[in-house]
């Protein structure tokens, strides 16, 4: 299933296709199911498709799968290579800090690539761009994946078992925070600190030439 900010960035590009005038059964089915959210359920699911694209056996494992195919199966289980931690909810919120040291760099092996809002990173070259650089606007927080889990593989019940995406990250959400394997909340995106304090800055900049005016 599309997390929020890619349902968001399909949302909007099904919307400009909307405004060209193109109708929409023109636009592919699984761009309005994943504007629905209604896209895979899961990330072993979607691995496992994208490996044996050959694969349409239909095995009965679940509702989603029977009616909708192998890449709508919800059976498919996490292994994690760490275990989560309890987590300690932070007593004040200055307790939630901007991530030391600044953005993520890359992984030494490439397989992560850093900061979403890195110049030059993938999310940055997508049409979720825009959408990044205006979430301080709406006072939606990004925070940083570093710290946070991951699944090392996915299995099925059936015994099939593939490894999972290094960057497909589960964190524990508990009242609306996401928690680092340590029980620590996670910190909040250096990158998203960057452009928040540059719309911030604007704003003072915009409201102290009005005075002036």
């Amino acid at each position: 299933m599309p997390n929020e900010l890619e349902r968001r960035a399909i949302q909007r590009l099904l919307n400009q296709a909307r405004a060209l005038g193109v109708p929409d059964d023109q636009i592919p089915k699984v761009i309005h199911e994943m504007a629905a959210g209604d896209g895979p359920t899961c990330g072993g699911a979607i691995g496992w498709v994208r490996l044996h694209p050959d694969d349409q056996e239909i095995r009965g494992c679940c509702w989603g799968e029977v009616v909708k195919g192998p890449a709508h199966c919800i059976c498919w289980e996490p292994e994690y290579d760490i275990e989560q931690g309890e987590p300690v909810m932070p007593a004040a919120a200055a307790e939630i800090q901007v991530r030391p040291g600044g953005m993520c760099a890359p992984d030494e092996n490439d397989r992560d690539g850093g900061c979403a809002y890195r110049p030059g990173s993938a999310e940055m070259r997508s049409v979720e761009a825009e959408l990044l650089r205006e979430m301080p606007l709406g006072g939606d927080v990004f925070f940083c994946h570093e710290g946070m889990r991951r699944p090392a593989r996915w299995r099925h019940p059936d015994g099939r078992v593939i490894a999972a995406h290094p960057s497909d990250y589960h964190a524990l959400f508990v009242r609306g925070l996401p928690f680092r394997a340590n029980g620590r909340v996670g910190f909040i995106c250096a990158g998203w600190d960057a452009w928040n304090r540059r719309w911030t800055n604007q704003e003072i900049k915009e409201m102290e030439a009005s005075d002036r005016a």
